[in-house]
């Protein structure tokens, strides 16, 4: 991700494992794990809410951090016209087709391409016909494990953008990755082997480390970040109307749409109503 020092960042489906350099977390499901790989992480101004109705300003943020959420939500469209409202940079990572079909999760709705540098999304249809099969191997089986490793950005779709995010939603009849093409699987396999050795190297080392000892380390750095910051006061608006909103000390108002969200353990929760 092309970061500046001074980049005010926002990580939306933060999770269990953000990033060290986002400055705010945001999440639609903080006491629901189901799916993600741990508890919520709150270790820095963290907010309940929903990607496709973000609850900042216009322009809040330098940079907005999305990864693995689009093929999760129910309108792409929202959320990419979120993302560009809040921020003029920006990086989407989600499961490639590829990683979708082996492995298959039944929660998400939309299957993912980057094809000629745009992002291709198609309505998710398919059952995954290996059911736990490679999730199973990936997790017992060692060898299996190195070549997910050694493969890791053929499972993949990273996509960075300024200013404008491109992409496309197709109808979910055929799929737009043409893998009996040698360019296509040139251009795939050329992605895994421009990937640094360093970085190889260091995907094997941090399967060996403990996650709990990732995390913690993951927080200190983060807490390290001495920049000046803005404040949730300063940039939280209501998601619905994107208006003013007044803070109290257990909930923040809005006005106009006559909403009140309450603050649970400190932390904001600006789902909209169903």
């Amino acid at each position: 991700m092309n970061l500046q020092p001074t980049d005010f960042i926002l990580e939306i489906g933060s999770g269990h494992n953000p990033k060290i350099r986002s400055d705010v977390l945001c999440d639609k499901f903080i006491d629901d794990d189901t799916q993600r790989g741990g508890k919520i992480v709150a270790d820095r101004p963290v907010v309940e809410a929903d990607g496709q109705y973000l609850p900042f300003a216009d322009a809040s943020f330098d940079y907005v951090i999305c990864s693995h959420v689009l093929e999760h939500v129910e309108n792409p469209d929202l959320l990419i016209s979120e993302l560009m409202r809040v921020a003029s940079r920006g990086y989407i990572e989600t499961p490639s087709e590829i990683a979708e079909r082996l492995y298959g999760w039944e929660y998400h709705n939309w299957v993912i391409n980057l094809i000629g540098g745009q992002l291709i999304i198609q309505k998710n249809l398919t059952k995954n016909p290996f059911g736990q099969l490679f999730h199973t191997l990936a997790a017992r089986d060692r060898n299996f494990a190195k070549f997910h490793i050694a493969h890791h950005d053929i499972f993949l779709v990273k996509y960075e953008w300024a200013g404008k995010i491109d992409y496309k939603i197709l109808p979910p009849d055929a799929s737009p990755l043409d893998l009996d093409s040698p360019e296509t699987i040139d251009t795939m396999l050329n992605r895994v082997n421009c990937v640094p050795l360093w970085q190889r190297w260091f995907r094997v080392a941090k399967g060996f480390i403990p996650k709990r000892v990732v995390f913690r380390t993951k927080t200190f750095l983060a807490k390290r970040r001495k920049l000046p910051k803005k404040t949730l006061q300063e940039i939280v608006v209501c998601p619905v109307c994107k208006g003013s909103v007044a803070w109290e000390t257990h909930q923040i108002c809005c006005g106009h749409c006559d909403i009140n969200y309450p603050i649970v353990r400190r932390i904001a929760r600006m789902r909209p109503p169903a």
